[in-house]
């Protein structure tokens, strides 16, 4: 019965190495260790053996099924690559070759704005945070200290989610457009360890009449430090360090006090424009960018309300919190000398090109 196990193995090897096809595979595999396979008949025999041939027929049998199967697994994994190298070699493309590039775009000028003010705040240790788009009222309003009857989170100033979606959901679980990047504060504190030092870059949506610094959906960028004796004064240093290196050196930098729900103290921070040089002229034209001031209002700024800080579990005697944020889009007109930031969103060709 081993030469005939024996005779079997050869056979099996010799029937492989003919076969070029996964189909004649397939047929080997039923043939050798189908429900009628080979080994089958052989073994039919091994009743009239004593027990310890039994013994080294079964393991030389079990040698011989994973031999088999071990086989067949690396004939398929030949016929494969034959497959494919031959595939290649018909099409005949070479994947290597060099094509000279036409039109091959540009990046926004949104997009290169953001990625300088990351590589500025990575620069002062920050992390880079993002959330959800769509958001729950709890996250934009209620956490942020902005009661049910405060006026943003009127129709008139909100993108709210249609009333047969918010219908079905319970209050404070209502879904909206996100009207600024806050919300990713308040997760963030959620889940990080103190101390926090992050800022969060994105898209927001607001109802507001659209000018050359105002438009329904824009970009704006937040920025969060939690650690003990942080003050306004670590605030104002930052902002003005941040100002010069993504304007230019001799940036002005204008602080008005401010209110805000979630907020104590506050402020709005004006910077010298950029695009009239802080004369308000531009070609003896009043400047439409800041309305010929000579001031364009780019940042705000605050140090957190201890109620909001409560809310996400932090002590507000113990710890405190300073923030500011920043909308891209006119960061963007600042930067690369753009006299109104609605030209980023009309797919001016033109525009793009330029970057």
């Amino acid at each position: 019965m081993q030469n005939k196990l024996e005779n079997l193995k050869k056979e099996f090897l010799e029937s492989l190495e003919k076969i070029k096809t996964s189909e004649e595979l397939k047929n080997l595999e039923t043939e050798f260790l189908g429900k009628k396979w080979k080994l089958k008949e052989i073994l039919s025999w091994i009743r009239n053996l004593s027990n310890e041939d039994k013994k080294t027929i079964w393991a030389f049998t079990n040698e011989l099924k994973n031999l088999f199967w071990e086989e067949l697994k690396n004939k398929a994994r030949k016929i494969e690559e034959d497959y494919f190298n031959g595939l290649e070699e018909k099409e005949g493309i070479d994947v290597n070759l060099e094509f000279p590039l036409e039109n091959k775009g540009h990046k926004h000028p949104i997009s290169l704005a953001t990625e300088l003010l990351e590589e500025i705040f990575i620069s002062l240790g920050f992390k880079i945070e993002d959330g959800p788009q769509i958001e729950d009222e709890t996250h934009n309003f209620d956490k942020l200290n902005i009661p049910a009857d405060h006026p943003a989170r009127d129709v008139w100033d909100t993108f709210w989610i249609s009333d047969e979606i918010n219908s079905k959901k319970e209050l404070g679980l209502k879904n909206l457009l996100r009207t600024h990047t806050s919300p990713v504060q308040i997760r963030t504190m959620e889940k990080e360890d103190l101390p926090i030092k992050i800022i969060v870059p994105g898209r927001v949506f607001r109802y507001e009449q659209e000018d050359a610094r105002h438009t329904s959906n824009f970009y704006q960028l937040e920025w969060l430090v939690i650690w003990k004796w942080v003050n306004f004064w670590n605030l104002k240093w930052t902002l003005e360090t941040v100002m010069k290196k993504l304007l230019w050196e001799k940036t002005k930098l204008r602080f008005r006090p401010s209110i805000f729900p979630f907020t104590e103290p506050s402020a709005e921070i004006d910077v010298s424009c950029q695009i009239c040089k802080g004369t308000g002229k531009v070609w003896k034209q009043n400047c439409r960018m800041c309305s010929a001031t000579g001031w364009v209002e780019l940042l705000w700024a605050w140090m957190v309300h201890p109620v909001v800080l409560e809310g996400v579990w932090i002590d507000p005697e113990k710890y405190s919190w300073f923030a500011f944020g920043m909308w891209i889009d006119r960061i963007a007109a600042q930067r690369f000398w753009i006299s109104s930031s609605r030209m980023f969103y009309q797919s001016k060709l033109k525009l793009n090109e330029q970057f």
